[in-house]
């Protein structure tokens, strides 16, 4: 056997810590867009409002986060 392995539980534990910082920074940049002014590209707020944010709620949800 090489390599590492580790558990189904801890492989959803690490993914489910993943998904949670990337749902985070993409929050914090929409909400310094809005409220600071901070710049960020039209198509990229979009997207972050209407298919990134709303996909990865769902899939920590399915993790159980």
């Amino acid at each position: 056997m090489n390599g590492m392995q580790i558990d189904w539980e801890t492989a959803d534990r690490i993914t489910l810590l993943n998904l949670k910082d990337a749902l985070q920074q993409l929050e914090t940049e929409v909400k310094n867009h809005v409220e600071n002014g901070s710049w960020m590209h039209p198509e990229d707020y979009h997207a972050n409002m209407t298919q990134y944010i709303p996909a990865l709620k769902t899939l920590i949800k399915y993790y159980g986060g």
